[in-house]
């Protein structure tokens, strides 16, 4: 446990009840103050008048374009680049099939090795985009290899042969040879129950020497077929698919998608239209804004209620005499605290606080300026306001409070979401009095 002294010059010493003896006897030094075992924790405070403006301008510029840039979108309509909504044609289905569970699509060869697949499925030069309509015309074909097959599975010794679009074979009642690996996601008409018309025939010729006097033609049923036929085309589509987002990405800036683009950044992009027309000059003039807002706030003004009390216990009454005038002081110690890892000597912002007294019937009648102090590890404050004695009335009861204003969150690269307070662990109001 740490603990914070504070000392001060002899004619701001406390001393409770009594005044100091060398001072005129018109002139007296009062002070309140706590101290904070644990230490009170005082949360950001939401204030669309003031920060969040211009934090959010700066996140837009710093952040988002930063991390997307225009090169990575497009705006008729808007769309992050080489995404469905960019075009349909980058639109690609489910994988079918995974090299994890197919071994047949796992090696694949084309035509010498599995390399060579991939040379293909990733050379853009085949892929023209014309007038934005890629057309990627060369690839591998490796995804049906994980489609079933019309040759039927002979067994040891005996023999199957192609003729026309059928199969003829010694036996009866085969199987296919290949009936597919498992699907990863559903084939329209896949899979079938029944995969063949089987005929007995007595044309034989080039089963084997001499030739049997029956055999059998496997000719597939239209079920069958289909389904062989939607899984090519699906897994052809696929792979052509996968080509025309890779090379569209290829192409995004110059340098490609992933050297110049963050997707959850563009994705806020493209539903922030905003962001598009907020310059790094604009958010300086946003920020000074809410600074001279803050910093001289006037009764009813937008940032007026930015504020709040630091402590409803800590607070200094009084009855003002005539031709009296109030010098007050207030300090605080205190220490940053947020979530998230950064250095607290790096965090970019001010943790601001002012005095206000108020008459018994809750009307403000003065405020100080506005004391800023940067938020930044432990820090302490010191401040001071006057107040004349032509804006208290004698006999009237006031009441001096103290105030603060931490803006709850920064949109700034590095600061997002940081969820922002203090932990005070002192307090003080020092008043001055003074009659002429």
């Amino acid at each position: 446990m740490s603990f914070i002294f504070f000392t001060f010059s002899p004619i701001f010493a406390e001393v409770p009840k009594k005044l100091l003896k060398y001072l005129p006897k018109d002139e007296a030094i009062e002070s309140v103050n706590k101290e904070y075992n644990p230490p009170l924790r005082k949360s950001g405070i939401s204030c669309q008048a003031a920060f969040e403006g211009a934090s959010r301008c700066f996140y837009c510029v710093n952040t988002l374009k930063a991390k997307c840039p225009d090169c990575c979108l497009k705006f008729a309509p808007r769309a992050v680049r080489c995404t469905p909504k960019d075009s349909d044609i980058y639109d690609c289905k489910d994988l079918v099939f995974s090299s994890a569970n197919c071994s047949a699509v796992a090696n694949c060869k084309c035509p010498s090795t599995t390399e060579e697949c991939n040379a293909i499925l990733y050379n853009c030069e085949d892929c023209p985009d014309t007038a934005g309509v890629m057309t990627c015309s060369n690839i591998p074909e490796c995804q049906q290899k994980g489609c079933p097959s019309t040759e039927p599975l002979a067994s040891l010794g005996r023999k199957c042969i192609l003729k026309d679009s059928n199969w003829v074979c010694e036996e009866d009642s085969l199987p296919p040879k290949f009936s597919g690996c498992s699907l990863s996601t559903n084939i329209s008409g896949c899979p079938v129950s029944t995969p063949y018309v089987i005929t007995p025939i007595t044309e034989c010729q080039g089963l084997s020497s001499p030739p049997p006097n029956n055999c059998y033609e496997y000719a597939p049923t239209s079920e069958y077929a289909n389904c062989i036929s939607n899984c090519s085309s699906y897994s052809d589509e696929w792979e052509q698919c996968t080509k025309r987002v890779y090379c569209c990405n290829k192409n995004v800036c110059g340098t490609g998608f992933e050297n110049n683009c963050e997707m959850d950044k563009c994705a806020e992009r493209v539903s922030w239209d905003e962001c598009d027309g907020l310059t790094l000059p604009g958010c300086i003039a946003l920020q000074q804004q809410a600074l001279d807002c803050l910093t001289n706030p006037s009764p009813g003004s937008a940032c007026s209620g930015c504020f709040e009390e630091i402590d409803a216990g800590l607070s200094y009454p009084f009855v003002a005499r005539s031709r009296e005038t109030f010098v007050i002081f207030w300090q605080v110690a205190a220490a940053t605290e947020f979530s998230g890892i950064v250095d607290p000597a790096d965090i970019p912002t001010y943790f601001f606080t002012m005095v206000k007294v108020i008459d018994s019937k809750g009307r403000e009648v003065h405020r100080s300026i506005i004391h800023q102090k940067s938020f930044q590890g432990s820090f302490s404050i010191f401040s001071a306001t006057s107040l004349d004695s032509s804006i208290v009335t004698q006999g009237e009861t006031y009441t001096v409070k103290l105030y603060y204003f931490l803006p709850q969150s920064l949109q700034l690269p590095g600061f997002e979401n940081l969820d922002l307070s203090a932990k005070i662990s002192r307090a003080e109001l020092i008043v001055m009095r003074t009659r002429d």
